[in-house]
């Protein structure tokens, strides 16, 4: 498949089967994430991959976000660790534009291997953080929901092809 086949094909799934996730599969999502880039190559990110039971029934327990998939990515960064940008004064850290990268990546190579995902912000990350015993320098950017999709219940939102046209998202100055 072609990387824009791959990128028009992808959608945020919501509805999951209980078929695992094969370890092979798994280990090649988290690869892609563990190459992508980050700011000045400072690899931030750390990725919590929630499988066991008592993991996906406490996520559940916290958010909806993790929508019944068998696998739940937390896609974090260690805040003292991410690239500033403090000499220009404008306060950037790098740290959820990193775990953005590393989560793009992922969910594109789990949909490259016949995986759904479901990329999910909607949610208190300090109660996650909280939950799960974070230390204070990790940051939950994210989750990314991974499985099988659920052909009956699932498939794409009605909005997922609705794109701007190129005049609308890209001009020349």
């Amino acid at each position: 498949m072609s990387f824009m086949d791959l990128a028009k094909n992808r959608y945020s799934c919501r509805a999951f089967t209980d078929k695992a996730v094969e370890p092979e599969k798994l280990a090649q999502v988290l690869e892609a994430g563990r190459l992508s880039p980050t700011a000045v190559n400072a690899q931030p990110v750390t990725v919590k991959v929630i499988k066991s039971p008592e993991a996906l029934e406490k996520i559940r327990a916290i958010t909806r976000m993790a929508y019944n998939a068998p696998v739940v990515l937390m896609v974090c960064y260690d805040e003292p660790n991410c690239y500033t940008a403090e000499k220009y004064d404008d306060k950037f850290n790098s740290g959820v534009m990193d775990a953005s990268i590393v989560t793009t990546s992922m969910m594109m190579q789990a949909t490259d291997l016949g995986l759904a995902t479901l990329w999910a912000r909607g949610f208190n990350a300090a109660n996650i953080e909280s939950a799960f015993e974070f230390p204070d320098n990790l940051k939950l950017a994210c989750l990314l929901d991974v499985g099988y999709a659920d052909p009956e219940n699932g498939g794409p939102s009605p909005r997922h092809p609705v794109r701007k046209s190129m005049e609308e998202f890209a001009s020349e100055i």
